[in-house]
């Protein structure tokens, strides 16, 4: 028989760089996913998460981050401002 998954505390890593929450992400055992089940962005800034920072999750668990693109984004990225060239339709 199987005992229980190991509790692991979730990092905080609201404000961090989105490539280096994502490595902070897996080194605490838990799997770094988009609010949209899209893929991850490895730029940008990491604006929300869920579950919060310190709060315990089985080890394993997926750890939901919002990320922004954010002036840190690197040069080529899709979207670092407002679109200023968009036209209403």
């Amino acid at each position: 028989m199987r005992g229980p998954r190991p509790v692991t505390e979730v990092p905080d890593v609201v404000g961090l760089a989105a490539d280096d929450a994502c490595d902070i992400v897996r080194r605490a055992g838990l799997k770094p996913v988009p609010p949209d089940g899209g893929e991850l962005p490895m730029s940008g800034i990491v604006t929300a998460q869920r579950p919060i920072g310190a709060a315990g999750a089985v080890e394993g668990a997926e750890v939901v981050l919002w990320i922004h693109p954010g002036k840190e984004a690197p040069v080529g990225a899709t979207s670092t401002g407002p679109l200023e060239s968009a036209s209403p339709e």
